[in-house]
Protein backbone atom coordinates (compact mmCIF):
# COMPACT_ATOMS: atom_id res chain seq x y z
CA UNK A 1 0.00 0.00 0.00
CA UNK A 2 1.41 3.06 -0.82
CA UNK A 3 1.77 6.31 1.57
CA UNK A 4 0.24 9.55 0.04
CA UNK A 5 0.87 13.48 1.18
CA UNK A 6 -2.69 13.53 2.58
CA UNK A 7 -2.17 10.75 5.05
CA UNK A 8 -1.54 10.86 8.56
CA UNK A 9 1.56 9.42 10.29
CA UNK A 10 2.26 7.72 13.47
CA UNK A 11 4.99 6.26 15.79
CA UNK A 12 4.25 3.07 17.23
CA UNK A 13 4.49 1.99 20.81
CA UNK A 14 7.14 -0.44 21.07
CA UNK A 15 10.05 1.09 19.71
CA UNK A 16 12.82 3.67 21.34
CA UNK A 17 14.73 6.23 19.61
CA UNK A 18 17.60 8.31 20.52
CA UNK A 19 19.70 10.99 18.33
CA UNK A 20 23.68 10.20 18.28
CA UNK A 21 25.71 12.26 16.81
CA UNK A 22 22.99 13.60 14.29
CA UNK A 23 21.96 10.31 13.47
CA UNK A 24 18.46 8.44 14.87
CA UNK A 25 19.34 5.54 16.45
CA UNK A 26 15.48 3.29 16.36
CA UNK A 27 15.13 0.45 18.35
CA UNK A 28 12.21 -1.87 17.25
CA UNK A 29 11.90 -3.82 20.00
CA UNK A 30 9.65 -6.38 19.29
CA UNK A 31 11.59 -7.02 16.43
CA UNK A 32 14.63 -6.78 18.07
CA UNK A 33 15.95 -4.99 15.32
CA UNK A 34 18.30 -1.85 15.43
CA UNK A 35 18.03 1.03 12.77
CA UNK A 36 20.71 3.64 12.02
CA UNK A 37 19.20 6.97 10.11
CA UNK A 38 20.76 9.37 7.98
CA UNK A 39 20.43 12.93 8.46
CA UNK A 40 17.06 13.29 6.63
CA UNK A 41 15.49 9.98 7.62
CA UNK A 42 16.43 11.55 11.16
CA UNK A 43 14.42 14.65 10.58
CA UNK A 44 11.29 12.61 9.36
CA UNK A 45 11.51 10.59 12.03
CA UNK A 46 12.01 13.52 14.72
CA UNK A 47 8.69 15.62 13.01
CA UNK A 48 6.48 12.02 11.45
CA UNK A 49 4.61 12.14 15.21
CA UNK A 50 0.83 12.42 14.70
CA UNK A 51 1.40 14.42 10.98
CA UNK A 52 0.32 14.67 8.06
CA UNK A 53 2.69 13.22 5.38
CA UNK A 54 2.63 16.84 3.36
CA UNK A 55 3.88 18.29 6.57
CA UNK A 56 6.70 16.27 6.78
CA UNK A 57 7.54 16.98 3.01
CA UNK A 58 7.25 20.67 3.60
CA UNK A 59 10.05 20.49 6.73
CA UNK A 60 12.22 18.67 4.94
CA UNK A 61 11.85 21.23 1.86
CA UNK A 62 12.72 24.06 4.50
CA UNK A 63 15.38 22.06 5.42
CA UNK A 64 17.28 20.64 2.80
CA UNK A 65 18.31 20.64 -0.67
CA UNK A 66 16.14 18.92 -2.52
CA UNK A 67 13.45 19.16 -5.22
CA UNK A 68 9.82 18.97 -4.69
CA UNK A 69 9.08 15.60 -6.39
CA UNK A 70 12.40 13.97 -4.88
CA UNK A 71 11.46 14.61 -1.63
CA UNK A 72 7.76 13.75 -1.87
CA UNK A 73 8.96 10.23 -3.76
CA UNK A 74 11.73 9.79 -1.18
CA UNK A 75 9.53 10.73 2.16
CA UNK A 76 6.74 8.69 0.88
CA UNK A 77 9.26 5.80 0.19
CA UNK A 78 10.71 6.38 3.40
CA UNK A 79 7.60 6.11 5.58
CA UNK A 80 5.99 3.38 3.91
CA UNK A 81 9.53 1.32 4.76
CA UNK A 82 8.59 2.46 8.30
CA UNK A 83 5.78 1.35 8.27
CA UNK A 84 7.00 -2.18 7.12
CA UNK A 85 9.43 -2.50 10.20
CA UNK A 86 6.55 -1.96 12.15
CA UNK A 87 8.05 1.68 13.59
CA UNK A 88 4.72 3.71 12.31
CA UNK A 89 1.42 3.40 11.82
CA UNK A 90 0.06 5.46 8.75
CA UNK A 91 -3.91 6.52 8.57
CA UNK A 92 -5.28 7.34 4.94
CA UNK A 93 -6.40 10.73 4.79
CA UNK A 94 -8.28 9.94 1.78
CA UNK A 95 -12.22 10.77 2.14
Amino acid sequence: MSVHLQDRVRKVKGQASRNVNGEALVVLTERRQLHRLNAVGTRVWEICDDKPVSEIVEAILAEFDVQADVAEHDVCEFLANLRELGAVEIESGAA
